[in-house]
């Protein structure tokens, strides 16, 4: 007696029973987390060997072929060029009034000049200030607090 049947053939293999469909998912997911931490890892480490280095010594070789490419800083007037530009009590200066070229008052500390104040005389537009605050704003800037006029022509 043959018996046949009509039984289907079941949807995996006997080599499928040992590991099941989706058995290998957790491998990826762990792969995935493993991979995302070592990259982290390696960029947190390079942020900071570079910001643990001193940064590199400017280049001085060529600096006149890449001089577009630079932002350049002017310095102030050294003390010695300052010393060169006239200085007078203002009290003196209230007797020629067609010298004093900005007011009554310092533009740089904002303050009114007093009879015994000294002020220094911008040689290339005439400004006048308090001797202190043009000194200290020459030092820093070549140009006229209020004017912008370069003082360097003077210098040369």
């Amino acid at each position: 007696m043959n018996v046949t049947t009509d039984a289907e053939a079941p949807p995996y293999t006997i080599t499928d029973i040992k590991h099941p469909p989706g058995s290998h998912d957790y491998l990826f997911v762990v792969g995935f987390f493993l991979t995302a931490i070592v990259l982290f890892t390696i960029t947190y480490v390079s942020y900071k060997f570079k910001r643990s280095r001193p940064p590199p010594p400017p280049d001085t070789a060529g600096e006149d072929a890449d001089d577009h490419n630079l932002i350049r800083f002017s310095r102030g007037l050294d003390h010695e060029v300052l010393v060169t530009f006239p200085m007078s009590v203002y009290s003196e200066m209230m007797i020629d009034a067609g010298n004093v070229a900005n007011g009554s008052g310092c533009s740089i500390c904002l303050a009114d000049y007093m009879p015994p104040d000294v002020v220094r005389i911008l040689p290339e537009c005439g400004h006048l200030f308090h001797v202190g605050c043009v000194d200290t704003w020459l030092k820093s800037n070549p140009t006229c607090p209020v004017c912008r006029n370069s003082q360097l022509h003077t210098c040369k």
